[in-house]
């Protein structure tokens, strides 16, 4: 098969979880035998707008903004000028070019009526992939009254696509009821964990565990990382923070009057550094209130790493399971008790490795696009 992807951002230059198990995904295609084409903004540190990397194919427009220029309204809304420009430029640079399928993620909508189009054109099957679903009231919360809107573009855009590909169960139940989709257009193909990166870590990495905790997020209001910080103030034990984004400030700040001196911030960390800090902690936090997968929940569940999460997290059902959850206002208790008797946790996390590899891999990649292909 001959395939596009087609994403604002693209991993290894922009290190987030979404853009991680594409960049899994499109791997295991190429493995395969697949031609694989990713289409996406340039970025700093690719070689040229047109290369090859892992096999993939990348065509680059543009020149993406860093978080100053992705989101408004000092940080708490994603810009709209910035995906409308990558629109434009995408249409434009795919359209000479034939595939087989073309899959891009759903958010943030105004790139997809443009590519259903390309479709249409190229008589190619269109594929969106879904990570999250808004709706009307997310919609409020994000926009206020304008947020109706936002429902409506997200709605009109699940009308396109010949096939959907939701990353959990959670996702594919909340199409159906929020936007209508019927459920034999909708594969659940929960990708994320690259196997081979995390067992050839384990084979050069031995992991001594510490007294600190980890949380990775992007620094913005939903991922509440503030939640992380007041539960480890509660704790004798050091939490490292790895991530950036337009709430840093803050969240310095916060960490100075709550836990000062034993909150470290990290930006940009190599793989290795960053499954090092997941290995030496006794627990990596995910406090995000809105969360589809969570490739780095997964990821430390696969090195073996106990997971903690509130219980508002709207993670999918089949990766909650396996974490251990608390209230927001007593996260700080588990925490403690995960530095009392750390041998039950990580007994509990040890044995979950094996599943987590083989049930979130990219294995089943060819066989899922396959499926759209022939739809």
């Amino acid at each position: 098969m001959r395939l596009a992807f087609v994403s604002d951002n693209a991993f290894p230059w922009f290190n987030g979880g979404i853009e991680k198990r594409r960049f899994v995904i499109m791997r295991h295609l190429v493995e395969s035998g697949n031609d694989v084409h990713c289409f996406t903004m340039y970025r700093q540190g690719m070689p040229r707008k047109e290369f090859v990397y892992k096999g993939i194919s990348y065509h680059c427009v543009g020149k993406a903004a860093g978080w100053q220029g992705m989101y408004t309204n000092s940080g708490k809304r994603r810009s709209i000028t910035w995906p409308l420009v990558f629109s434009f430029h995408v249409f434009a640079k795919i359209l000479p070019y034939k595939f087989d399928v073309l899959d891009t993620d759903s958010f943030p909508f105004l790139h997809v009526p443009f590519l259903y189009f390309y479709s249409r054109i190229r008589r190619t099957k269109f594929a969106i992939t879904w990570h999250e679903i808004w709706t009307k009231e997310v919609w409020k919360q994000y926009m206020g009254k304008p947020g109706l809107i936002g429902y409506l573009v997200e709605w009109m855009c699940a009308r396109f696509a010949d096939m959907h590909i939701a990353n959990a169960s959670t996702t594919k139940t909340l199409m159906e009821k929020e936007l209508g989709v019927k459920a034999n257009r909708i594969i659940v193909f929960p990708a994320a964990v690259d196997k081979d990166e995390i067992n050839s870590f384990l084979s050069r990495h031995k992991c001594s565990k510490k007294d600190k905790f980890i949380v990775i997020n992007r620094l913005v209001k939903h991922k509440r990382v503030q939640l992380a910080i007041e539960a480890v103030s509660h704790t004798n034990a050091k939490l490292v923070v790895v991530g950036t984004g337009p709430e840093l400030q803050y969240l310095e700040g916060f960490a100075k009057e709550r836990a000062p001196g034993r909150v470290v911030f990290e930006h940009a960390v190599s793989t290795d550094r960053l499954f090092s800090e997941i290995c030496e902690s006794k627990a990596l936090i995910m406090p995000s209130e809105r969360e589809g997968l969570s490739l780095v929940t997964l990821e430390a569940l696969a090195l073996g790493t106990p997971v903690v999460i509130a219980d508002t997290s709207s993670l999918p059902r089949e990766v909650r399971v396996m974490c251990f959850e608390a209230k927001e206002k007593r996260l700080g208790e588990l925490l403690n008790k995960i530095l009392d008797n750390y041998a039950p946790y990580g007994k509990h996390a040890d044995a979950l490795r094996s599943s987590v590899m083989s049930e979130f891999s990219g294995d089943a990649a060819d066989k899922a696009y396959k499926r759209i292909d022939e739809s």
